[in-house]
């Protein structure tokens, strides 16, 4: 069947992932006395409340919400692992050597803090709790130049260290979204209809048992398909991932939306998926809308299409040409050239 791939949920469970939250200290020179320490000492994770990111440029937050972390003004659910991920790497890289304590020297490492403006401003990252209180306010510099490692230094603090691999911090939006749709799972393609944006329409029809699996609802004798293409098709709907959303009311001209292809498939497990397909690439893009229904019982994923109706309703998603391409065919396209 169609699997939804909504990270509506972020789970972290006691046996994976248990962290007790602590305060950290207003100083880190302990650090080079008691031994390496970790840019997050300890966490509780449910106690977080906002991650928020900032650099020279721009700045977005992550919200959790019973326990599910979501991306910025779109409330798009977040990548739950890739959040995971970072605050784990937060309380497991160690600190290492000062490097300085001299604030001039900040740009040169690109530790200047992003409301500070100017040369060599660093990426923010902050952690916030439920009261609003700070638990983690980091300034993540430049890489080193001759050796493996990154500055960093805490906000509030003069005094870079250096730790010894990078912390890999996403600086977009886009870039926290979970970006699984959809995928077919077990299903298969029955039934898939396309009309062009010359309003030429088709159908294919899937039977698994006849030898000619896949035929046209209106094939002529004389014609022969190209299974090639017939199977590109049908691969091209076995899982999609998108690259960026925007707004559904976005003018069409701006993605490409000016003509599009009406792309209609049928699973077997009653599912029925309806894109809108932006006809001109933009970017190496294609601009999507899509729609899910069902003529199932299953009430389970009745309602797993409920939500994503609602999730995907507000807007058009960028889906890579090379992925999505294959969909975009005349009916002629399908047809053994003689």
């Amino acid at each position: 069947m169609w699997k939804i791939f909504f990270a509506l949920t972020l789970v972290l469970s006691a046996t994976g992932f248990f962290l007790v939250w602590q305060e950290q200290g207003s100083s880190r020179a302990a650090y080079q006395i008691n031994g390496p320490k970790t840019l997050l000492d300890e966490l509780k994770v449910e106690e977080l409340a906002t991650l928020r990111v900032s650099t020279a440029d721009q700045d977005f937050e992550l919200k959790q919400v019973d326990g599910a972390w979501r991306v910025g003004e779109s409330d798009w659910p977040a990548d739950s692992q890739q959040v995971r991920n970072l605050l784990l790497a937060l309380l497991e890289t160690k600190v290492g050597d000062v490097v300085t304590s001299n604030p001039d020297r900040h740009p040169r490492l690109e530790l200047v803090d992003p409301e500070a403006g100017g040369d060599g401003t660093a990426k923010r990252l902050d952690l916030i709790d439920q009261q609003q209180r700070p638990v983690l306010q980091l300034l993540i510099g430049k890489p080193r130049e001759q050796g493996d490692g990154q500055y960093i230094r805490f906000f509030g603090e003069e005094t870079a260290f250096l730790i010894a691999e990078q912390l890999l911090l996403e600086t977009s939006e886009a870039g926290w979204m979970q970006k699984n749709l959809f995928t077919l799972g077990d299903a298969s393609i029955q039934v898939l209809k396309v009309e062009t944006p010359g309003g030429i329409e088709y159908a294919l029809e899937h039977n698994a048992e006849a030898t000619d699996k896949w035929k046209l609802s209106d094939q002529q004798a004389v014609e022969q398909l190209n299974t090639s293409v017939v199977e590109q098709m049908a691969r091209a709907l076995r899982s999609l991932e998108f690259d960026a959303l925007k707004s559904v009311k976005t003018p069409p001209e701006e993605v490409g939306r000016n003509e599009v292809f009406q792309v209609t498939a049928t699973a077997s497990d009653g599912r029925s998926l309806k894109m809108s397909i932006g006809a001109t690439e933009v970017a190496e893009q294609h601009w999507i809308s899509l729609t899910l229904r069902s003529n199932s019982d299953n009430q389970t994923m009745n309602q797993e299409i409920e939500l994503l109706n609602q999730q995907t309703e507000p807007w058009i998603f960028s889906i890579s040409a090379y992925s999505i391409q294959a969909l975009l065919k005349d009916r002629s396209a399908l047809l053994e050239q003689k």
